[in-house]
């Protein structure tokens, strides 16, 4: 009997740990045209770590934590002349080399809709927990990240 508590109790513990997150869950969300735009993302913190050390040129980046992160937009959206119709997607960043960095828009079946220039910056703050934020007025939106000294950003226009 005293075995059978032992294997239940590991059991949940590995079934816990499962499902749980480490990082902490973010949204940023805004209404632009009379419909709503949301992200949905992962917030890993730095902990120390140099982001230019973690990813090599020609690798795509999830942009966040444990889930996917996704757009959910109730309007149309044009990014860079590309057209994403109202839906959901998961967002993911493609680092090129030479600070040039790419937003990649894949629909739910992990086709992608659109890859766009993204717009580099260095930060002067060092954002230890990754944060994105979507921000704008009457149509013109704009999409930034920020983490560590990187700061990416594309504007967007919604329909």
């Amino acid at each position: 009997m005293k075995k059978l508590f032992l294997v239940t109790f590991i059991l949940c513990l590995f079934v816990q740990l499962g499902f749980s997150q480490a990082n902490p869950r973010g949204e940023a969300s805004v209404e632009l045209s009379g419909g709503k735009i949301t992200i949905e993302y992962g917030r890993p913190s730095l902990k120390g770590r140099n982001i230019e050390n973690m990813i090599s040129a020609g690798a795509q980046w999830r942009m966040g934590a444990d889930a996917s992160t996704t757009l959910t937009t109730q309007v149309n959206l044009n990014f860079d002349h590309q057209q994403i119709t109202k839906g959901e997607y998961v967002l993911r960043a493609k680092f090129l080399g030479d600070l040039k960095w790419h937003l990649l828009i894949h629909d739910k079946n992990k086709a992608k809709v659109a890859e766009v220039p993204l717009i580099f910056e260095k930060n002067p703050k060092n954002i230890d927990i990754m944060t994105i934020r979507v921000e704008g007025k009457e149509k013109s939106g704009t999409f930034t990240l920020e983490w560590g000294k990187l700061r990416l950003s594309a504007n967007f226009k919604a329909s």
